[in-house]
Formats: C-alpha cells, structure tokens, sequence
C-alpha cells in the first residue's frame, strides 16, 4: 500500500498546497512580475536575472521555515500576516538587499512578541514600503534620541544626544522616507532644539522584525 507523505508545516502555512504552487497562485493574482509579465519582458535577460533572484530568496525562506516547525505551528494571526506581506513583497521586489531584508523579516516573525490587529497592519505596510536605506537608518540610529535635519552650510550648535543629518545626503533621503512612513515624527518641542525629530513607537516594534545577530549590514552583504 502507498505511504501518503503527511504535509510538513511549511505546506501548512501556504495553505494545505505545496509552498511553490501557492507562490504561483499568489503571484498571478497579485500581478507579480513573475506571472503578469509582458511576454516581450518574459524574455530578457533582466526578467530571467529576476527569476533567479526570486528563486533563490525563496529557497532561503522556505529553508528559515522548515528549521522551525515548531514556531510554524504555534503561528500568530499577526505573525503569519507578516510572512505573507514578506512573500507578497518578494515578489515585487527587484532590489537584492531588500530581498535579504524580507528573508530576515521571514525568520524574525516566527519569534515575533504579540502585536495588536493594528500594529501589525501598520507594520506590514513598513514592511513593503520600507527601503533598505531607510532600514538600515534605523538599525543604526534608534539609540539616538533626536534628530536634526540641517543644511551643508549650517552652523552645526547641535544639543547632546541628538543626531544631525543633512537634508540633502542618503541620510536625509531616508529620514524623509522615514517621516512618511511614520517611524519618525516630530520631537516634543525645546527652546534648544525647535524643529527637531524622534523615532516613534512604532520604530521600535519594527526592530523586532529587522533585527539580525550579525552587523545592521547583513542584509547587504
């Protein structure tokens, strides 16, 4: 007689169907580049450099998933909403750093603390938005309690504990980025420091996603 295979918890998470069927499924219903291409981009080099990209990010997350049955099993509803996004926003994604960022996002939600329904809507949309610049920006800075945005030619009288940031550099790109995804918000105001920025609650939270054992640059490696 024929020993059926019982279904591992990775092809639990997606649904019951083999995780690579699901992907598929996913990805035409969400236009993802993968399954909506034009058949004159399907054939170019840029599309197949894509596929191979997606690929192999998806090898490594299947791999982070195997490894820890257990947490699988024991899946939040919040946790298993930031896997998804993590999957959906793969598939969207052309930037290789960034695909290392979801993976990291992938193996974080399985030891993720409970978050609220809301919290975990707002994060999941930081979660597609967020660019690996505006990430690491804040790997590397949430220790600072404010931050200035200044101008190149700006007497630099800067108040302790508060980082300044040229408006115009990558920095400054990001903490702009940062503002309109509401992880930096306006500080309370000072006589010293008028204009000032902070990073919000939120901001902390999302360290428990991005947080990695190694350098805040792992994901860029």
């Amino acid at each position: 007689m024929t020993e059926f295979q019982r279904p591992s918890a990775v092809e639990k998470f997606s649904g019951g169907l083999p995780l690579q069927a699901t992907l598929t499924a996913i990805s035409a219903i969400s236009g993802a580049p993968l399954a909506a291409l034009l058949p004159v981009l399907a054939n170019t080099l840029a599309a197949q450099r894509q596929k191979q990209r997606v690929e192999t990010t998806l090898q490594d997350i299947i791999a982070v998933l195997n490894a820890h049955d257990d947490q699988l099993k024991q899946l939040t509803d919040q946790q298993y909403k930031f896997i998804y996004e993590a999957i959906l926003t793969l598939l969207h994604t052309t930037n290789v750093e960034k695909m290392k960022l979801l993976r990291e996002v992938v193996h974080n939600s399985l030891f993720a603390p409970s978050f609220s329904d809301q919290e975990a809507i707002f994060l999941s949309r930081v979660i597609r938005d967020i660019s690996v610049a505006e990430a690491l920006f804040v790997l590397k800075n949430f220790s600072c309690e404010k931050i200035c945005l200044i101008d190149k030619t700006e007497d630099l009288n800067i108040p302790p504990q508060t980082l300044p940031v040229n408006r115009n550099s990558t920095d400054g790109q990001a903490v702009a980025g940062l503002l309109s995804l509401g992880l930096v918000v306006a500080a309370e105001p000072m006589l010293d420091d008028l204009g000032s920025l902070r990073f919000s609650p939120m901001a902390a939270k999302l360290l428990v996603l991005l947080k990695t054992d190694k350098r805040p640059e792992s994901f860029v490696a």
